[in-house]
C-alpha cells in the first residue's frame, strides 16, 4: 500500500500537540474493502472496514494520500461498533505535513472496534464489452457481457468488492484536481459537505457485503435505483494499481434474433446491409438490466465447430425492453439493383427571354430482389428524395408488402417486402418531380396507383 492508516494513543490532551515526531502504530490490514466505480465522472466510492484497537481515552488517527488520486474533501471516518463509545473530536490537516490528515478520537473504552473509512478516488474505470456467437442457421446465439475494470489511481486494491454504476453522475469539483495538491476544503464548510461520501451513499444505496465462495466464478447482481444502475460483481477481486481485470457480467444460451435487410442508400452506401436484431427482455432471454456502453464482437458457429467473425461495434446504453441492432455488412447472396426505365418531362415554364424556369419531370423505377438464399429474407427499402417537391405511388403495394408504404419523414418513403427463396421480386414505382418555379413545396405525396399502369411482380430465379 502506498497509503497507511495509523494510530497512537495519548494519555494527556496536552501531549497531543507535540505529538509531530512520536512513533506511530500501523493499524490492521483492511477487512473489507468495497469500490463503487462511477465511469462518467471519473469517479470511485471507496469503503475501508478495519478493526482498529483502541486505548481509553485520546487517540490520534493518521490518513495519508501521497502518490493516490484520492479526494482530500471526501475522506470520512465512522465506527460501526460502540458507536456511542467512540467520538470523533475533529479534523485536522497539519500545515508541516503535505496530504496527511489527523482524526482525533476519543474512546471510552480499551479494545478493538471495526471502522470504516471512505472516500472518493479517481482514475479507477471500467469498460464493458459483448460476445455474440450464432448457431450455424442463424435462428439464435449465446450472448455473454462483460466488464474490464483499470486501476491507475496509485492504490492496490486487494480482496474488493466491485460496483459497477451505469449512470450520471454531476459534482462540482474535480476530483483528479483536489487529490493532486489543492488547498482541501475544511470540514464544516459548504465545499466540503457536497462532496462527503455519506450523501453519495444515500443516493447510491448500500451493498450487502457477503462473501462467495472463492472456488465460483464472479457474478453480477444487479440492483435498480431511482437515478442509477448497480452491477455489483460477485465475490472479491484484486486489482492492483497499473493493472486490468476482465470479468464475466452475465451469460444468456439461445437468444432468438431476427434478421433484416436495409437498403438506405443515403446511410448505408449501394447495397443493402444486413442486420441482427433483438430486444433486451424476457423474450430473448435478457431484460435482467440494462447493457451499459461497450463493444460487441458478433461471431458465427460454422458446422466445423469453427467460427467465423461478422463485426465489431460499438453501443450505447440499452435499457430493458429497447432494441439492439447490429449492422453484420453486405451479403452477396442477396442482390438488389435499381434503375430508372423511363423519364418523361412535361409543363415546362418560360421566362420572358424563353428559358425554361421549370418543369415537370414523370420517373419511373423498376427494383429487382434477388434471393440466393434457402429462407426467405426481409428487406425494408428506403428511399430519400431530398428537398424536392415529389408525388409518388407504387402499383399493387398491398399485394406484395409485408410493412405498407409509408412515409418515414417528410423527404423519405419506406416500405418492406419479403422474398422466398430463389425468388426475385420485381418492384414498380413512379414519382412526379415538380423542379424549378414549378415546385410548390417540399417533400414527398404518396398518391393512389391508377388501375392500367404496370404492376409488380414476384418470379422464380433463372
Amino acid at each position: 500500500m502506498k497509503r497507511l492508516l495509523l494510530i497512537l494513543t495519548c494519555l494527556l490532551p496536552a501531549a497531543v500537540a507535540a505529538a509531530d515526531n512520536i512513533d506511530l502504530v500501523t493499524v490492521p490490514p483492511r477487512r473489507e474493502v468495497q469500490l463503487t466505480i462511477y465511469n462518467s465522472e471519473d469517479l470511485t466510492l471507496v469503503r475501508e472496514r478495519r478493526a482498529i484497537t483502541f486505548n481509553k481515552g485520546l487517540n490520534r488517527l493518521q490518513f495519508s494520500w501521497a502518490n493516490t488520486l484520492i479526494d482530500p474533501t471526501s475522506v470520512h471516518f465512522s465506527p460501526m461498533e460502540r458507536q456511542d463509545e467512540l467520538e470523533v473530536l475533529d479534523t485536522t490537516f497539519p500545515g508541516t505535513r503535505p496530504q496527511v490528515l489527523v482524526w482525533n478520537v476519543e474512546s471510552e473504552f480499551d479494545g478493538e472496534a471495526m471502522v470504516e473509512v471512505s472516500y472518493f478516488t479517481s482514475g479507477i474505470s471500467w469498460a464493458a464489452d459483448y460476445v455474440m456467437i450464432t448457431d450455424p442457421d442463424e435462428t439464435e446465439m449465446s450472448f455473454e457481457g462483460f466488464v474490464t475494470v483499470t486501476n491507475k489511481s496509485g492504490e492496490d486494491y486487494e480482496g474488493a468488492e466491485i460496483r459497477l454504476v451505469v449512470g450520471v453522475v454531476n459534482l462540482v469539483e474535480e476530483i483528479e484536481r483536489l487529490a493532486r495538491g489543492d488547498v482541501p476544503p475544511q470540514p464544516g464548510t459548504p465545499a466540503y459537505d457536497r462532496l462527503r461520501p455519506q450523501a453519495m451513499r444515500a443516493r447510491v444505496g448500500r451493498a450487502e457485503m457477503e462473501r462467495a465462495p472463492e472456488s465460483r466464478a464472479p457474478e453480477v447482481v444487479k440492483e435498480g435505483l431511482s437515478e442509477y444502475f448497480i452491477f455489483t460483481v460477485e465475490g472479491v477481486q484484486t486489482v492492483p494499481h497499473g493493472w486490468s481485470q476482465r470479468m464475466q457480467s452475465f451469460r444468456a444460451e439461445e437468444v432468438p434474433f431476427e434478421i433484416l435487410y436495409r437498403y438506405r442508400p443515403h446511410q448505408y452506401g449501394p447495397r443493402p446491409k444486413r442486420f441482427f436484431i433483438l430486444a433486451n427482455d424476457e423474450e430473448h432471454n435478457l431484460g435482467d438490466s440494462p447493457l451499459p456502453d461497450g463493444v460487441i464482437r458478433v461471431f458465427r458457429r460454422n458446422e466445423r465447430d469453427g467460427l467465423g467473425f461478422y463485426t465489431s461495434q460499438n453501443t450505447r446504453y440499452i435499457p430493458i425492453r429497447a432494441d439492439l441492432e447490429l449492422n453484420v455488412g453486405t451479403d452477396d447472396q442477396v442482390v438488389y439493383e435499381r434503375d430508372v426505365t423511363r423519364a418523361v418531362r412535361s409543363a415546362l415554364t418560360l421566362d420572358a427571354h424563353g428559358n425554361v424556369r421549370g418543369w415537370n419531370e414523370r420517373r419511373t423505377w423498376r427494383e429487382e430482389i434477388r434471393n440466393y438464399r434457402d429462407r426467405t429474407i426481409r428487406m425494408e427499402i428506403r428511399h430519400n428524395f431530398g428537398n424536392n417537391d415529389v408525388s409518388f405511388l407504387m402499383p399493387n403495394a398491398e399485394e406484395l408488402l409485408v410493412e405498407p408504404l409509408r412515409l418515414f419523414d417528410n423527404s423519405t418513403v419506406e416500405y418492406t417486402v419479403e422474398v422466398p427463396p430463389a425468388r426475385r421480386q420485381v418492384l414498380i414505382s413512379r414519382g412526379l418531380f415538380r423542379l424549378g418555379r414549378n415546385q410548390r413545396r417540399e417533400g414527398v405525396t404518396l398518391l393512389e396507383p391508377d388501375d392500367d399502369e404496370e404492376q409488380s411482380s414476384l418470379e422464380p430465379l433463372r
